[in-house]
């Protein structure tokens, strides 16, 4: 992370292999389409590349802060779709909505939410639900703890490991037919 904020281009080019798929599958399954989770993972290097002094280790794994930078922008993505829908509602106009994807981007939308989708039925009860508070409900790591009744390190490891069954997965369904 040093590296990439000194603008090292070997840096960069290793966060991005490490981390793009990840982010791409976070924006599939939060904003449900191709173009918007593209959208995602270069809002989200654009803001790292932007903040990368602010990273310090001794605070937390580099992973968890990445995502959470990922998890942000999302958030802030679906919260100005409901706001422009809102604006349009008011004043009349038609909306993005009316335009639509074409069937092409619609059937692969679906098909990425299906592998997301069958990639959650792998977690287990606890993992899914710590996973869907935390990424989906946007609750903190602690906020996740008290509303399953559990300890702060048991939710961050439920979370941790769903990430990482999440991300197996949709890897090992990318290798099949």
């Amino acid at each position: 992370m040093r590296a990439f904020a000194r603008r090292d281009p070997a840096a960069a080019e290793a966060l991005y292999e490490r981390f793009a798929s990840r982010i791409y599958g976070l924006g599939i399954v939060m904003l449900g389409s191709d173009a918007a989770a593209q959208d995602l993972v270069q809002d989200t290097f654009v803001k790292l590349w932007r903040s990368a002094d602010r990273y310090e280790p001794s605070r937390g794994r580099l992973d968890t802060w990445v995502l959470l930078v990922a998890r942000s922008l999302a958030i802030d993505a679906l919260r100005r779709r409901v706001l422009e829908a809102r604006t349009l509602e008011r004043v009349g106009a038609p909306g993005e909505a009316d335009v639509g994807p074409g069937p092409d981007e619609r059937a692969e939308a679906e098909d990425l939410a299906l592998r997301a989708r069958r990639a959650m039925e792998a977690l287990t009860p606890g993992q899914r639900a710590a996973l869907e508070l935390a990424y989906f409900g946007g609750k903190t790591s602690a906020e996740v703890a008290e509303l399953e009744g559990i300890p702060l390190g048991t939710a961050k490891t439920r979370i941790r490991t769903a990430l990482l069954k999440l991300r197996e997965a949709l890897k090992e369904q990318e290798r099949e037919p």
